[in-house]
């Protein structure tokens, strides 16, 4: 099948500066890798920028080498890992804090026939099937702390972690919606977040840092239905050129006129199936 790609990212309202950033690339098959730096954490916007270009580093040879879903699961911590640390050494070249390096990331490609989604962190998926219907996933994780890659490099951090969120069965919680209603599950930390959508199945694969689910009515205090989020961003007049970024920014448009804003950054990125 052919599969066409388009991505953006933009700031949120309540940002001074961007901390998401997004790559996108074609060979040796479409891909897109997004990142969502921590605000709490200084410099996280350059930890983000780093993450997402060692992983454009490393994806080629993950992905040809890995087979089935099982054998992507068992190595998805051995990619992340390969990524920090690659950017963790460039970090110290820097002479930065290794804290720069909080930041989620996101890492999709298409082989043809299947979009392969890995998280680490949370995010928001949302997807159009064949037949018109458009669903959503979001991945969250307990007191809005996500388990960053960086934790992996020290040891401390990462107890200090677990001990903050608690319950370490419960630390992340997965939300599918669609037009039937909404289900969940709760999941450890560690556990690789992994996604598969067939192209046969599905028109359209849009992966998202969390800033997708950030929109608010200013004039209720109410945060807006990720499922509504995900029709509108999935209405896409054409898959041409910056498809992505012109239905996002027509978006943002829409929905200032409704009073309703995103407040954190968006990083967006989109996989069609086209005839």
């Amino acid at each position: 099948m052919t599969v066409t790609l388009d991505s953006y990212y933009t700031i949120g309202k309540l940002h001074l500066y961007c901390e998401d950033y997004v790559y996108q690339g074609w060979e040796p098959f479409p891909y897109a890798i997004l990142a969502d730096g921590c605000s709490a954490s200084p410099n996280s916007d350059i930890g983000a920028r780093l993450l997402v270009l060692n992983a454009r580093r490393v994806l080629p040879q993950f992905a040809l080498a890995v087979g089935d879903k099982a054998r992507r699961d068992a190595l998805h911590w051995r990619l992340g890992r390969r990524i920090v640390r690659y950017a963790a050494r460039q970090v110290r070249e820097l002479g930065l804090s290794p804290e720069v390096l909080d930041a989620t990331l996101l890492v999709a490609w298409s082989d043809g026939a299947t979009v392969h989604v890995h998280l680490y962190g949370d995010g928001c998926i949302a997807t159009r099937q064949s037949d018109g219907g458009v669903a959503a996933i979001r991945v969250e994780y307990a007191e809005n702390a996500p388990y960053y890659l960086s934790y992996l490099l020290d040891s401390e951090r990462c107890a200090l972690y677990r001990e903050a969120v608690g319950d370490p069965s419960m630390v992340q919680t997965v939300t599918y919606l669609n037009e039937a209603g909404a289900s969940a599950r709760r999941e450890r930390c560690d556990v690789p977040t992994v996604f598969d959508f067939s192209l046969a199945s599905f028109s359209t694969v849009a992966v998202a840092t969390d800033g997708l689910d950030s929109f608010l009515n200013v004039e209720t205090g109410e945060r807006v239905d990720l499922l509504e989020i995900a029709r509108a961003v999935l209405d896409f007049s054409d898959c041409q050129g910056a498809f992505v970024k012109n239905r996002l920014q027509k978006m943002l448009i829409e929905f200032g006129k409704q009073r309703l804003f995103n407040l954190d950054d968006i990083g967006l990125s989109a996989f069609v199936k086209m005839a």
